[in-house]
């Protein structure tokens, strides 16, 4: 009987814990350096791209990732991240210039794994034509305000300290 009830407990209370218990988010340590951040391993399975003929639509979960961007240089972040999304998988046949990109975090999800919509928070909204922005070299958004670079930049919901 105490075995069945230990396996009972075990089937029950370690899903719970799994459940209720979060991910660590991977902070980087250190000054913020956007060529150094593991953008390639933040973009995998969280960033969704169409190309909608007109322009090219950026989607990224950036709730993995929380505490890299709650910070006082937020906005520089976010532009970064932006900038990086956009670079690093742009489809190779689009002809689109024209570039969309919402980073939200996803709050919850089905049983299924997909985002529950209704609990997204928006975070960033930008808008810009790929031609001006990314070339040989990517903007430094330590030097030059991301509002200037980009045609249209919104910071949603911000609860920087």
């Amino acid at each position: 009987m105490k075995k069945w009830l230990s396996i009972l407990l075990f089937l029950v209370v370690m899903p719970v814990m799994a459940e209720s218990t979060p991910t660590p988010t991977p902070l980087l340590q250190g000054k913020w350096v956007a060529a150094k951040v593991p953008w390639d391993l933040w973009f995998k399975n969280n960033a969704t791209v169409t190309d909608k003929t007109d322009y090219v639509h950026f989607f990224w979960n950036a709730n993995d990732f929380k505490a890299n961007f709650e910070v006082k240089d937020k906005s520089s972040h976010l532009a970064d991240a932006a900038v990086y999304l956009v670079n690093n998988l742009f489809p190779a046949g689009s002809k689109a210039d024209l570039v969309k990109v919402d980073i939200v975090y996803v709050l919850e999800r089905d049983s299924y794994g997909m985002p529950k919509w209704d609990t997204l928070q928006q975070v960033l909204h930008v808008e810009f034509l790929r031609s001006k922005v990314i070339g040989k070299k990517l903007p430094d958004f330590s030097i030059s305000a991301p509002d200037k670079v980009f045609d249209k930049f919104q910071v949603l919901n911000s609860t920087t300290p």
